[in-house]
């Protein structure tokens, strides 16, 4: 009966074992593949510089919290629920694909540093954006997806926020 206990308990570890590596695998083959891509949106190819993926610029780096913003956001389930949230995620990845243009149209602007700026804040709200919508019902995400593409469209600094503090 104790050999029998040992025999299971060391199968039932090598499956654990096993299913763990599987995972690290693909979770690392999916986020290189992601990286690799042009997808702005997920399925989607974006119109910025292929360089942008990995430099080193302002702009570029920009453009790639938005892309990693809008993957988080694509990973709810919830979102493809019912028709009317996956017509807001559609006006919501449009709106991503507004915002990059912009951040394009900025760079070759030689870097405007209020456009910048604006985008940034955008960005800002993009990226919390996965966390409201992490419990939110289907009939509260659409509300606050709407509220997010307001404010992708026109983004102000947030009260409170200062880019200049000191964290020491």
């Amino acid at each position: 009966m104790g050999t029998l206990i040992i025999v299971v308990t060391a199968v039932l570890a090598v499956f654990v074992l096993l299913g763990g590596a599987w995972f690290a695998v693909d979770s690392t083959l999916r986020v290189r593949r992601f990286a690799r891509s042009t997808d702005l949106v997920p399925g989607r190819a974006g119109r910025a510089p292929a360089h942008w993926a990995t430099a080193d610029a302002p702009e570029a780096v920009e453009h790639r919290r938005i892309r990693y913003a809008i993957a988080t956001v694509h990973e709810n389930p919830t979102l493809r629920s019912t028709p009317v949230v996956s017509a807001a995620l559609n006006r919501l990845d449009d709106e991503v694909f507004a915002l990059d243009d912009r951040l394009i149209a900025a760079a070759s602007d030689s870097g405007d540093p209020d456009a910048l700026r604006r985008i940034g804040f955008a960005v800002d709200e993009l990226e919390s954006l996965a966390g409201r919508l992490a419990y939110a019902s289907p009939q509260a995400a659409e509300p606050i997806i709407d509220a997010a593409i307001a404010y992708l469209r026109d983004p102000v600094e947030r009260p409170g926020t200062d880019d200049d503090r000191d964290d020491d």
